[in-house]
């Protein structure tokens, strides 16, 4: 048996230093933990060496510690779905980060876990030490909330509320590249189909004509032109195309340039609809999630504006809150700033009056999210349509143009 010095964590608060006897460092960290503590360090003291065990197995936890700037969703909620899975099990915030610090295969969590755990160690809370080093990582409203849940005690749930929230913008964004997939594969085709006529087929068409002395039909010489400028510059194209798109996402910060852009989508029928469900689940969710987290309803309704990405819609919630600091009811609020549709109105309202405002909220998000289904639905039934108008007429396009290069062969021959 080796005696092991160690350095544990009590009651989550102070520092306490023991000796236990075990046969390897496992047990020793076994017996330290049925002693109520919680390791941060021991060692054989016989040969100065140490071997921290807080998060992870030691020095290795702190090299592989590194600065994270951006998290990705799939990280966020594998992140919130671990922890509050191992904080429902009853065991303390320092031992679900340990945990998830050994065994997550993300090394961005890993390295969250580790900067977490050494905070809290310092004696900040777990919202205080999310906040103060990734704050930008995760948001202020996955923040604010775990601050709220952590004040009022209800910490699990919270995450619990957090990961469905997470869990929805997950599948929401799943839906809309699942959707994007068959356009982008048009796009690839008709790329294909141009590069196709410009190396292979109309060379041959086109020197029978130019060798008979015929003339290229007004069509053909279109199409000719065009696959041959997307042959020879097709890189061009790429490079105009990643331009363009920087310009307009940099257009689109301005403010002034956002705001009438989120008023024209607003304006367009069917992806209006589908632009006004996703902010309002958002915006919906998150207000029940701070509800039920113990915030006041003015914070609720301030946090739930930061998930507006709708400048005219996120206008409309500053209104809500304007007016509910006013002294108005979070009904009258919502009706004078119409951010809210009509057939939710009367939820909010009974839940207001009948003392269960949470749950209105969590039925109301529920019709939005069937609402956003719904919407999503209607756009690719319009959308489809139209993609096949255009490649009908793209199709429509080069089957006149190569009839006439045809014509216009057959007619240099005879």
């Amino acid at each position: 048996m080796t005696k092991f010095q160690y350095r544990a964590l009590k009651n989550n608060k102070e520092f306490v230093k023991g000796e236990v006897e075990a046969s390897s460092l496992r047990e020793a960290r076994e017996k330290i933990r049925l002693l109520g503590f919680i390791p941060t360090k021991i060692y054989v003291e016989e040969y100065s060496k140490s071997s921290s065990v807080s998060n992870s197995s030691g020095s290795n936890a702190q090299s592989s510690k590194k600065d994270i700037n951006f998290l990705s969703l799939k990280d966020k909620i594998s992140f919130t779905s671990e922890l509050e899975v191992l904080l429902s099990s009853g065991i303390s915030i320092l031992e679900a980060l340990e945990v998830l610090e050994i065994n997550s295969p993300s090394m961005n969590i890993k390295s969250i876990c580790t900067t977490l755990k050494h905070k809290i160690m310092g004696g900040m809370t777990f919202a205080q030490a999310l906040e103060e080093s990734y704050g930008r990582v995760f948001g202020p409203v996955y923040t604010s909330l775990m601050r709220a849940g952590e004040d009022s005690g209800q910490l699990e749930d919270t995450l619990m509320h957090m990961l469905i929230f997470l869990r929805k913008q997950d599948d929401i964004k799943s839906k809309v590249i699942r959707a994007s997939i068959y356009p982008a594969i048009l796009l690839l085709l008709m790329f294909g189909v141009l590069l196709l006529f410009s190396k292979v087929i109309f060379p041959a068409f086109y020197g029978v004509i130019a060798f008979s002395g015929g003339t290229v039909p007004f069509f053909a010489q279109i199409l000719i032109n065009l696959c041959t400028f997307v042959g020879n510059f097709w890189w061009l194209i790429l490079i105009a195309f990643g331009a363009l798109s920087y310009i307009i996402s940099k257009m689109l910060k301005k403010p002034s340039i956002k705001s009438k852009w989120d008023n024209f989508i607003l304006s367009v029928p069917v992806v209006s609809d589908f632009i006004k469900y996703i902010n309002l689940s958002n915006y919906i969710t998150v207000l029940q999630i701070s509800y039920d987290a113990g915030l006041p309803i003015m914070s609720g309704l301030e946090l739930s504006e930061k998930t507006l990405g709708n400048i005219v819609m996120k206008k409309q919630a500053c209104s809500t809150t304007s007016f509910a600091k006013k002294g108005k009811s979070l009904t009258e609020s919502f009706q004078m700033s119409q951010l809210i549709p009509g057939a939710l109105m009367t939820m909010i309202a009974t839940g207001e009056k009948s003392g269960s405002l949470g749950k209105m909220l969590k039925d109301a998000a529920d019709v939005i999210d069937k609402k956003v289904d719904m919407a999503l639905d209607a756009v690719l039934r319009l959308f489809e349509p139209t993609i096949i108008v255009i490649m009908g007429g793209f199709v429509l396009f080069i089957a006149v143009a190569f009839y006439q290069l045809y014509a216009g062969m057959l007619g240099s021959l005879f």
